[in-house]
């Protein structure tokens, strides 16, 4: 099941009731600019969290360098509202709900929003998941690929990193301990190895200048 549209979605649910309880799982595209913006989650964040506490929405939101994976846990008469919103947020593109089904109860606990980063090319060695093994298994991260069961198995694992006793801050702090795309190119482009290179590739171009001269 994919539903593309926010239409699609409000056909899909037209036989719930306001107060049925829904768990909705999407997948979309982050756009370019977005890859760039150190404080997209911190935006996405203070955004949804008053909306969240309000109308009781539970969840988690993931990403790596390509995608956006969110699940929602709320009423269908507050899960539509946001999803019309988020359809239209120019952030992402190509949104994708993946998963639609009733629950009897919430398997999330936080309101607050917690963002995981599963690029395992940016976690630094003191992140939360470089730390955790069973995320191995959900990597590379192509959550369009993945069966329902998978998708399923994802979400049980990614409750392990819901901890409503610890502060958003702490748990950002732990979750997300990753090296920045724009840093790693400024780390590189001031590394040691690379100014090496450089002067390695000068003095090779000069003895080839110098060995042309003296042929001439």
């Amino acid at each position: 099941m994919i539903i593309a549209s926010y239409n699609h979605l409000t056909q899909a649910l037209s036989d719930f009731e306001d107060d049925a309880l829904i768990r909705l799982v999407y997948v979309s595209n982050i756009n370019k600019k977005s890859k760039l913006d150190p404080s997209l989650f911190e935006h996405i964040r203070s955004h949804a969290e008053d909306y969240n506490r309000q109308n009781n929405i539970k969840g988690m939101l993931c990403n790596n360098q390509k995608y956006f994976l969110q699940c929602l846990e709320g009423t269908k008469g507050a899960l539509l509202p946001l999803m019309d919103r988020i359809f239209k947020d120019k952030r992402h593109k190509k949104l994708r709900v993946i998963l639609l089904k009733p629950i009897d109860s919430y398997s999330f606990d936080d309101w607050r929003m917690r963002s995981l980063n599963l690029d395992n090319r940016l976690w630094s060695k003191d992140s939360l998941q470089a730390q955790s093994p069973e995320l191995i298994k959900f990597l590379p991260f192509k959550p369009l690929k993945w069966s329902e069961w998978f998708l399923e198995h994802f979400l049980e694992t990614m409750q392990k990193f819901d901890d409503v006793d610890q502060s958003y801050e702490a748990q950002q702090k732990s979750y997300n301990v990753v090296q920045d795309p724009n840093t790693q190119v400024a780390l590189l482009l001031d590394s040691n190895l690379l100014h090496a290179f450089l002067l390695v590739l000068v003095v090779t171009v000069l003895l080839a200048v110098l060995k042309m001269n003296a042929i001439i």
